[in-house]
């Protein structure tokens, strides 16, 4: 018995010794996981939809040779553009102070600078769920708010984009299935099951800027603003680890 234990103990060590002895490529094999004989591939699939929402970043701007001037004038202004909004049936959750702030404001000569005033900066967003009114929202509050008013940006937004991410998620597994495939045929082995399934979404849409130069004076003269809301496009974007049978 003890015979038997010294003959396996040592063959034990010489086939450690052997492998530890064998050059890389020659073990490197052996220690292969499952995912080395596999295929890399990415895939990717878009779907476009109207946007159903959209947020106004709109505010007021102005200077005036002293603190109390300046804020007295936007507040004014801003409480204006605030009430129009609401009238416009937004309500108060979908409004949203974004910014407030008073810097002095300064002119350059050879002298140094000098202080001319100070300018006060308040803006806020606003929700708008109804898009037929966006137009009158923005032309209202630049009437209430007068010749300070700003209107920085519009972004269109798809409030639930989940419908639309299944749909390109659908369509961005059929595309990285079909590239595997088609590596799989060219390499001459047979595409196995997915190993693993990574993902990543977003949905397109540059925000639209409007800038307020003026207040409307005279209801019957001015213009409607126009503003097209366009589409969204929602992408799913995949990486899939398939194996190699």
């Amino acid at each position: 018995m003890k015979r038997l234990k010294f003959l396996c103990l040592g063959l034990s060590t010489f086939i450690a010794i052997t492998l530890t002895g064998c050059e890389p490529q020659i073990v490197g094999p052996l220690l292969q996981s499952s995912e080395s004989r596999s295929i890399h591939v990415t895939g990717n699939g878009s779907v476009t939809g109207e946007p159903d929402i959209a947020t106004l970043h709109l505010g007021v701007s102005v200077e005036k040779e002293s603190v109390e001037e300046a804020r007295e004038e936007a507040a004014s202004a801003m409480t204006a553009v605030i009430d129009s909004l609401k009238a416009n049936d937004i309500v108060a959750n979908d409004i949203q102070t974004e910014n407030f702030s008073i810097y002095p404001q300064y002119n350059y000569t050879d002298n140094g600078r000098e202080l001319r005033g100070y300018r006060v900066n308040n803006t806020v967003s606003a929700k708008v769920r109804e898009l037929e009114s966006l137009s009158d929202i923005i032309d209202d509050a630049a009437k209430a708010g007068g010749d300070i008013v700003v209107v920085n940006s519009i972004q269109f937004m798809i409030e639930d984009p989940t419908p639309l991410q299944g749909q390109a998620r659908a369509l961005a597994v059929k595309h990285a299935e079909a590239k595997a495939q088609t590596l799989a045929e060219a390499s001459g082995v047979t595409l196995g099951k997915p190993i693993t399934i990574t993902e990543t979404s977003h949905a397109g849409g540059p925000p639209i800027a409007y800038a307020a130069e003026a207040a409307f004076s005279d209801d019957s003269a001015r213009s409607a603003t126009p503003i097209e809301a366009g589409e969204l496009t929602v992408t799913v974007n995949i990486t899939v680890v398939y194996e190699i049978e």
